[in-house]
């Protein structure tokens, strides 16, 4: 089972507050493993355009990062000041939990708990999207979630 690197009470009100959907604990333990999985593409991604460019860090704007993303990130980032979460210990987590072979920027290293928010705002984002009615989320919602990321991230 994947640990949360964001408390679960803290990311219900985030799903709450940014897409109107309720989340339970198995829920969120799966979109869990979906963010993981992103956020080692952004990085291979990252990792390549580091190279590319012969930088010997990976810096924030080497990570494919759309309009669309940024955008939620400004979301993710409002609503965590709102709600007090603490991202120190998120990007503690994080950046035991990540494995890169070129040292990572200072400033990406701040911007990586707000990174993994908004992973799991757009997977709500998309669920909301696809089902405007629903509530509560169910495993096919984070299916369909998946699929498109994959197409698009």
């Amino acid at each position: 089972m994947p640990e949360m690197i964001i408390p679960f009470p803290q990311l219900q009100k985030i799903l709450e507050k940014t897409c109107e959907l309720a989340l339970i604990k198995p829920r969120a333990e799966e979109m869990m493993k979906i963010i993981e999985k992103k956020l080692t593409d952004l990085f291979e991604v990252a990792y390549e355009n580091a190279i590319s460019e012969r930088s010997e860090t990976i810096k924030l704007r080497h990570l494919p990062l759309t309009k669309g993303f940024k955008n939620s990130m400004n979301l993710f980032r409002a609503v965590i000041e709102s709600e007090g979460v603490e991202i120190d210990p998120i990007r503690k987590f994080i950046l035991r939990e990540i494995s890169v072979e070129v040292p990572l920027e200072e400033e990406l290293v701040n911007e990586l708990p707000i990174i993994v928010g908004t992973l799991f705002v757009l997977v709500g984002r998309i669920i909301k999207a696809l089902h405007p009615e629903i509530r509560n989320i169910y495993p096919e919602h984070i299916e369909e979630a998946k699929k498109v990321l994959d197409y698009t991230l």
